[in-house]
């Protein structure tokens, strides 16, 4: 019975052993890295990678090791690369760099690195300095400061691309600085600010120009508004002093209108109280004794009569009013037209006697001519006979120098003249009957022989032969 315990704490013992054995050569991996068994059938190439788990590492069969998936942050510079302008620059950046995330490279970055992952820096920064001076040598310095990105994330791809089958990778790259020795940045930023000075001084002229338009546009917008509130003023105070001078020529018409409104309004007050007046005299009668009524019905026919008569006496006396004025409008214009009249009738009155004193002296002019007959037509004849030789004369007075082509030289001038006087008896005796000579010798005749009635006889005899 005795021997029954100590077997059962062998197994125990045996049990613990092993189970503290099983443990030991669990392992698991923590977070941030990833554990590497070699020996491992079951895996490609006999390496096995176990991430975010565990294994059970078999003594004498498997080899377990940790490689760590954190990232690195590596300093990267770089001078002297030449850009395709020719110009040497200067870059410094910041490179993280990892593990990268699936198995096959996690088996390349343990195959390369798994005892010397201090290496790893060194290998990455080898690997960034040729891939910035392969990008640099691509680029101009004014894109890789235009375009800072692009020329990382190229630099990463390039990177990216000779770091494959390591089994790391560029997670970011970031610059830092660019800068070079011959002042060529620096001058494309003086360039730069040149420009952008230039630019902001053109923007501070256009924006002053503008607000100068717009300040000249809101100046013409007010004075078209002052002008359009102007004019309306003024085509108020039109339609105000139009209405005020209507209003004032119709005035008198409107107080002669309202004048008669106020009669007639008046009389029909007049009537009303003395209806009204009527009404209460009829009730007071009836509410009077028998005895009185005939005494009240005088006195209120008496006080109607007396309203009445006041009522139609202050009409008469304003239709009178109002009368008179008609009639003295009426006569003042009636007193216009009559001088008016008389003034005309006098001045026709004038021009008559003018004419009828001009129409006798014309009588007893024809009557004198009638009477002396050949003698005064004679006379008047020789009285004009002056200004008939100086009209016949005038146009040659005015003449300065004559030229007379002719065989007959100067004689012909005074042929001409005498023609002319031949020419104006033979009109004289077209017109009258009697030319000048006959009419000359006739009185000659007649004065001779002293009797003016043989003149006649004679004057008869000639005009018979």
């Amino acid at each position: 019975m005795e021997q029954v315990p100590i077997v059962v704490i062998a197994l125990i013992i045996v049990g613990v052993a092993i189970l503290a054995f099983a443990a030991s050569r669990y392992k698991v991996a923590k977070p941030n890295e990833a554990l590497i068994i070699a020996g491992s059938r079951r895996s490609a190439g006999g390496v096995r990678v176990v991430v975010g788990g565990g294994a059970i590492v078999y003594p004498l069969v498997n080899v377990a090791k940790r490689i760590s998936l954190e990232i690195q942050s590596i300093p990267v510079g770089l001078s002297g690369a030449v850009t395709t302008q020719g110009v040497p620059v200067a870059v410094e950046g910041i490179v993280n760099v990892k593990i990268a995330d699936d198995e096959d490279a996690i088996r390349q970055a343990a195959q390369r690195f798994l005892d010397s992952q201090i290496r790893v820096p060194e290998v990455v920064r080898n690997v960034m300095e040729g891939s910035l001076r392969t990008i640099i040598g691509q680029l101009t310095v004014e894109e890789l400061i235009r375009d800072r990105e692009l020329f990382a994330s190229r630099v990463q791809e390039v990177a990216n691309g000779d770091l494959q089958g390591t089994g790391l990778a560029i997670d970011v790259f970031t610059i830092q600085s660019i800068s070079d020795s011959e002042q060529y940045i620096e001058n494309l930023g003086r360039k730069a600010a040149a420009l952008v000075k230039r630019d902001a001084e053109i923007a501070e002229a256009d924006a002053q120009r503008e607000a100068r338009e717009k300040q000249e546009v809101a100046r013409q917008s007010i004075l078209e508004a002052e002008k359009a509130t102007s004019l309306k003023e003024q085509a108020i105070l039109r339609d105000v002093a139009a209405a005020e001078a209507r209003a004032e020529q119709s005035k008198p018409l409107a107080d002669a209108e309202a004048r008669r409104e106020v009669v007639l309004t008046e009389t029909e007050v007049a009537e009303l109280v003395a209806k009204r007046r009527d009404k209460e005299l009829d009730s007071e009668i009836r509410r009077t004794a028998d005895a009185q009524r005939y005494a009240a019905e005088q006195g209120a026919e008496a006080e109607r009569y007396r309203v009445k008569a006041q009522a139609e006496a202050k009409r008469d006396q304003r239709l009178l009013e109002a009368e008179a004025e008609r009639a003295n409008l009426e006569a003042v214009a009636a007193g216009k037209a009559f001088e008016a009249r008389e003034l005309g009738r006098a001045q026709a009155d004038a021009t008559l006697s003018v004419g009828e004193a001009e129409a006798e002296a014309m009588a007893k002019k024809a009557a004198a001519y009638k009477e002396y007959e050949e003698a005064a037509t004679l006379e008047l004849l020789v009285s004009r006979l002056p200004e008939v030789a100086r009209a016949i004369a005038e146009p040659i007075a005015n003449v300065d120098n004559i030229t007379i082509i002719d065989t007959e030289g100067a004689n012909k001038l005074t042929k001409v003249t005498a023609n002319t006087v031949h020419q104006l008896d033979s009109v004289l005796e077209s017109f009258t009957g009697s030319s000048l000579s006959g009419l000359v010798g006739r009185y000659l005749k007649e004065s001779g022989n002293g009797a003016p009635s043989d003149g006649g006889s004679g004057e008869a005899t000639e005009r018979g032969s």
